[in-house]
């Protein structure tokens, strides 16, 4: 497949970064109404629950669970409040460093997440069952370039 003419590389590129700027917004405008859904978590807490289901042991600090759910430090401390008054998660101090508070899924907390996983999952499938998985992969290629590209900034 040839390259297209210049031109219209310049339309192709400017409908990617539109379509970015409009993804973007749509997740700040979630952000911004960051209630809880139906499987009681909010989109907040999910982020930070798949976080610390992905850490090592599923334990994590608050600190690292701030960074890889991309939320402020002081947002994760009242988040973490709100999980652990629900039984949602439990902290405690680093047996290694007793400066660090340690945040681990309780059993509750594992079924919520699923829930809310399976939840985002249907909604995506729906969303995108009329496209083919090569459509889809490239999707999801192009996506982490721009992440890099953002990262680079």
């Amino acid at each position: 497949m040839s390259a297209p003419p210049a031109a219209d590389r310049t339309e192709v590129i400017d409908e990617l970064r539109q379509s970015v700027s409009e993804l973007l917004g749509a997740e700040r405008r979630l952000r911004g109404r960051d209630r809880r859904g139906p499987h009681g978590l909010s989109f907040s807490e999910v982020r930070a629950l798949i976080a610390l289901g992905r850490s090592e042991g599923e334990t994590a600090t608050a600190g690292a669970l701030a960074k890889a759910a991309d939320l402020n430090p002081a947002t994760v401390t009242a988040l973490l409040d709100s999980l652990e008054e629900r039984g949602i998660a439990t902290r405690r101090r680093a047996e290694d460093d007793r400066r660090c508070v340690v945040v681990s899924l309780t059993d509750e907390g594992r079924e919520k997440l699923a829930e809310a996983q399976a939840k985002w999952k249907s909604r995506l499938d729906a969303a995108l069952t009329d496209l083919p998985d090569d459509e889809v992969l490239a999707a999801a290629g192009v996506l982490r370039r721009l992440a890099g590209v953002f990262d680079s900034v």
